[in-house]
């Protein structure tokens, strides 16, 4: 009775360590700014635990079109430290740790 009572116990525990990695893969990344270093570069990091594509970066925003959920388009003076933020980057990142990247696009999520 022990051994199945701790056969189910791990059973229940792999299925669910599983479902939490699949669901955070599957998720849709965001970035929170967890600091501004200046006018135009902002410290990002992401939500993701597993595979995520930069886990802390410094974001270039001096080009960026910067927009709020509405689509509207803002100032980055509006951007703050723990705003939540949708990325498009730039596929090349400066070679360096973290990495230094450049966006096109910045969205302020709600």
């Amino acid at each position: 009775m022990k051994k199945l009572l701790v056969k189910v116990l791990f059973a229940i525990i792999l299925c669910s360590g599983i479902l939490i990695i699949f669901a955070d893969l599957l998720k849709e990344e965001t970035f929170t700014i967890i600091e501004k270093d200046t006018d135009t570069f902002i410290w990002i990091e992401s939500n993701k635990v597993f595979n995520p594509s930069y886990k802390r970066a410094l974001l270039d925003i001096e080009n960026a079109r910067i927009i709020n959920a509405n689509g509207e388009e803002i100032d980055y003076r509006e951007l703050l430290i723990g705003d939540r933020i949708k990325a498009e980057i730039q596929p090349i990142a400066a070679l360096r740790d973290p990495p230094g990247l450049v966006a096109r696009e910045v969205k302020l999520l709600n």
